[in-house]
């Protein structure tokens, strides 16, 4: 009885994600729950000055492996995620709970939240997207802040560099290293 329970609830929890990916794609046009893979979240982390203390962020932060890694990587840091998604954040966050993470999850519209106190911040986004967040961290990162953007470039910055992993483009770019430039070339 109890088995056929928890298959019941998992068909509508698996449901209910269909649909809130339907919704969250087609009709407001955000970026599908795509996760990086660990050989590229290692690699990014490598590429990365990463100190204790820092404010990590990860926008659209989904099952939140990018900031998983970090925390097994730099023990004290601070990692926050930002995601959306209801049903994602209600299972990442009991997940969370449950294997003692310290990371902070936001149930939130990554333009609601503020980014001032970020060190790093890691995305994986549409393209279309890409344009408001360079915005965003233009009015609000300091200095010396880094920013990811997997595959998709910030088209508003100059990036410090450009990896490729796994036939995929890694940007990377510095707060106080960035051209700002109105006619950015297109990546």
């Amino acid at each position: 009885m109890y088995f056929l329970f928890g298959l019941l609830l998992l068909e509508i929890i698996y449901a209910v994600f269909l649909v809130s990916q339907f919704y969250n794609v087609i009709i407001k046009k955000n970026a599908p729950l795509v996760t990086t893979g660990q050989t590229t979240i290692k690699k990014i982390i490598s590429e990365l000055d990463l100190k204790e203390n820092q404010t990590v962020f990860e926008l659209g932060c989904g099952r939140a492996i990018f900031l998983r890694t970090v925390e097994k990587t730099i023990l004290k840091i601070n990692l926050v995620g930002v995601e959306n998604l209801h049903i994602i954040y209600f299972l990442n966050n009991l997940f969370l709970r449950l294997i003692g993470s310290k990371i902070k999850l936001l149930r939130n519209d990554i333009f609601a939240v503020n980014l001032k106190d970020a060190d790093i911040i890691y995305c994986y986004l549409f393209s279309e997207t890409m344009k408001k967040i360079g915005d965003k961290v233009l009015q609000e990162c300091k200095k010396g802040t880094q920013i990811v953007s997997r595959t998709f470039s910030i088209p508003q910055l100059q990036p410090e560099k450009i990896i490729v992993i796994e036939n995929k483009r890694v940007f990377f770019y510095k707060m106080e290293i960035v051209n700002i430039d109105k006619k950015a070339k297109k990546w």
